[in-house]
């Protein structure tokens, strides 16, 4: 791996955390934005959803740009257009405002994620593209935790926040200009099987087990957090804590790049996948120290599952369709992050068994699944 690589692959997983940070940036700031514009916090919390929402659907469209316009050109169109969108959000005069800039956010964030993807499956040399995969993987992940340390340090509010976020976009962009190799291919040349792609990806039985075990995964890890807050003092254990031990856990995604070297993505996937059903199955006895160990082994097994579900959807897919295949795969795990929270505040008021159980037993669904999926693809 070249120098070049290796200033792109930095640069990537810093613009990473950057773009993914937005998602969870505003979670400490709740109580800041419902004093700012006087309404309750439960309406305050949609400054989170209308970023997610569009964040999800957003996926959709740029990762099929990517494949028919370049990788390239997608990241620093969309990069400059979260510069752009990010001071709106910090000049917000109302909240109405704001919820229609963080929609706006989300929708021109969701063009980093496919396209950088499919960028490091497609520039790195073979040999390192599961650790490509891997760093990008825990950029994703990590953003959650430093995002919201972020926010509680610099203090000023939302707009302050904002206001130093803007440039870093324009700062990345500017590195990945000239770090990025210039589009090698024609748009007409990515765009000739355009009109079959979403056909072959659901004709390929490896691709439709990745996408559906992505609904899982962070399906599985927001129902343990989601369901912990609703049961509150019942458990006996400090939710804090519950989240601080489950943070080193994500180092684990670097060991996503020898597994699936030496056994495949498949099985790094799988591994996965299984690590997070014992969490949650372990979490249903309910005990603090259970509840404790639960979150440690949810979090190394999300760590695994994620960079094992990229290298798979990437491996089966092609030059031509890795971008679209990687916008479904990114929005099926979001849909899954966006529905844990009402099913599990739902299912609470039960106890902890139905609670658990549910996503427990998905979770080993999505792993027999996998078992099924196709060699990776070359091309």
């Amino acid at each position: 791996m070249t120098g070049r690589h290796a200033a792109l692959l930095a640069l990537l997983m810093a613009c990473g955390f950057l773009v993914v940070g937005q998602l969870y940036v505003t979670i400490p700031l709740v109580g800041d934005v419902a004093a700012r514009f006087g309404i309750e916090s439960a309406s305050a919390t949609l400054i989170g959803s209308a970023f997610g929402f569009a964040y999800a659907a957003g996926f959709l469209i740029f990762g099929p740009l990517s494949d028919r316009h370049g990788r390239k050109r997608v990241i620093l169109l969309g990069l400059a257009a979260m510069a752009l969108a990010t001071v709106l959000v910090g000049l917000a005069p109302s909240f109405g405002t704001l919820l229609a800039t963080r929609a706006v956010q989300g929708l021109a964030a969701s063009a980093f994620p496919p396209a950088a993807l499919s960028l490091v499956a497609e520039e790195l040399p073979p040999q390192h593209r599961p650790l490509g995969v891997s760093l990008m993987s825990f950029a994703f992940l990590g953003a959650a935790p430093l995002a919201q340390f972020f926010a509680v340090q610099t203090g000023g509010g939302l707009p302050t926040i904002m206001f130093e976020l803007a440039p870093l976009y324009l700062a990345g962009a500017a590195g990945l200009f000239f770090v990025a190799s210039p589009e090698t291919r024609r748009a007409s040349a990515l765009s000739e099987e355009r009109g079959s792609q979403l056909a072959s990806l659901i004709g390929d039985t490896g691709i439709l087990a990745a996408w559906v075990a992505a609904v899982t995964v962070l399906f599985g890890f927001v129902s343990f957090h989601a369901g912990a807050l609703a049961l509150g003092p019942s458990l006996g254990v400090d939710l804090q804590t519950l989240r601080i031990v489950g943070l080193p856990p994500m180092l684990l995604a670097f060991a996503a790049a020898p597994v699936t070297r030496r056994c495949g993505p498949s099985v790094t996937a799988r591994t996965g996948l299984l690590l997070s059903a014992l969490a949650l199955g372990l979490a249903v006895a309910g005990t603090p120290t259970v509840l404790l160990v639960a979150s440690v082994l949810l979090s190394a097994g999300v760590a695994l599952a994620v960079p094992g579900l990229i290298a798979t959807v990437a491996g089966c897919a092609t030059n031509a369709n890795r971008g679209l295949a990687l916008a479904v795969y990114s929005f099926c795990l979001f849909l899954g992050a966006s529905v844990a929270p009402p099913v599990a505040q739902g299912l609470s008021g039960l106890g902890t068994v139905p609670l658990w159980l549910l996503p427990t037993v998905l979770l080993v669904g999505a792993a027999l699944g996998i078992r099924r999926s196709k060699a990776p693809n070359p091309t």
